[in-house]
């Protein structure tokens, strides 16, 4: 199992980053799961953030993370905290082999990073209790972008994105694996292209070639994404939704 390449170079960063430490789809996540909670399961744990807000609901959450250099961020939260019922495991989601169940599963922030989505809703179904619950948050894509040019700018700043649902997709590809939508939430932040673009640098490879792909796209195309030219930003569409076993 090898290391997320884009993760193991930006891990530093994304401990720091403001947007993943207090963004406001954390607080609407969090706030999606029960008070107490015996077990959860944070997918694709990152820097630990959501690991760290879990700790203080559950008796135990199991953080799982592919890539090492998150997960020695996502420790060295922990630890700061004096946290002690965090266990992490380096694993990808579908290598991910336990007899445990567990009241909550979430994944912020990295669906768009899977393939086989639906392999990743099968997989939490049957990793779920029977009144468990599935919270994710992720970027949409917006219904208007039909050329999906989101997903393309994206690719070309992180090569590791394989691809971000809109909205009906995601509600369809649940309910398709026998969940149940409890209620879902869009949330919407405003970036620049340089806040956008980072780690990224704009004199990079990638930050030019991000840079000339969006050159190259009409204000329409631009506006089906809801990039801004004149201003340079665009507000990236979140969708957080909890879900449990129908």
């Amino acid at each position: 199992m090898s290391d997320n390449p884009f993760f193991k170079d930006f891990a530093k960063h994304y401990s720091k980053s403001d947007s993943f430490k207090t963004g406001n789809d954390l607080k609407i996540l969090i706030s999606l799961l029960p008070g107490k909670m015996n077990r959860a399961l944070d997918v694709a744990t990152g820097t630990g953030f959501v690991a760290l807000e879990l700790s203080r609901k559950s008796s135990t959450v199991v953080a799982l993370d592919p890539t090492e250099a998150m997960l020695s961020e996502a420790r060295k939260l922990i630890s700061s905290n004096n946290v002690g019922n965090v266990e992490f495991v380096k694993s990808d989601y579908y290598s991910y082999n336990t007899f445990l169940k567990f009241d909550a599963i979430t994944c912020r922030r990295a669906l768009h990073h899977f393939d086989k989505k639906d392999q990743f809703f099968k997989k939490s179904r049957e990793l779920l209790n029977e009144n468990g619950i599935l919270a994710i948050s992720d970027m949409i894509v917006p219904e208007s972008d039909s050329g999906d040019f989101l997903n393309q700018l994206e690719r070309k700043r992180d090569p590791t994105h394989v691809a971000a649902l809109n909205e009906g997709e995601f509600v369809f590809s649940l309910k398709s694996e026998g969940f149940r939508i409890i209620k879902s939430v869009k949330d919407s932040e405003k970036f620049s292209f340089e806040e956008w673009l980072s780690p990224v640098e704009t004199n990079s490879v990638n930050g030019i070639e991000c840079k000339r792909y969006i050159n190259d796209l009409s204000d329409e195309e631009l506006k089906s994404f809801n990039f801004d030219r004149k201003t340079n930003t665009f507000a990236k569409q979140r969708m957080i939704i909890a879900a449990s076993p129908a």
